[in-house]
């Protein structure tokens, strides 16, 4: 449970000082994010971002990440997109369902592994 509440907290974190760091530039990144996503495929490369690195504002592979989503632009920009996402990410994440998934990206070597298996 203490590794849902950091990711959440990280999340909410990430959200407030991208508001704070990056402009809007009001421009999405193919809409919603890559045609063949499900939300919860969104989701699970989302929590795996954000386990697998220390700092997710300097990580390439979270802005990737983030791109394929569609919740920033091809420059690591926030969208529109993005608050919403973030929003219904910590919903998400406090799912009882998701904790076999949380099991699975458990430490950052799990969810790096997660990530080269899904993200191209």
């Amino acid at each position: 449970m203490k590794s849902v509440l950091a990711t959440v907290v990280i999340g909410l974190l990430l959200a407030m000082s991208m508001l704070a760091c990056t402009s809007n530039t009001g421009t999405s990144a193919a809409g919603a994010g890559q045609p063949g996503l499900t939300d919860d495929e969104k989701h699970r490369l989302y929590a795996a971002a954000l386990t697998a690195i220390e700092s997710p504002l300097e990580s390439e592979s979270f802005n990737r990440v983030c791109e394929k989503i569609g919740i920033f632009d091809k420059q690591a920009n926030q969208n529109e997109n993005y608050m919403a996402f973030v929003q219904t990410h910590v919903e998400w994440a406090l799912k009882p369902e998701t904790a076999p998934f949380r099991t699975e990206i458990n430490t950052r070597e799990k969810a790096r592994e997660y990530l080269s298996k899904h993200l191209p």
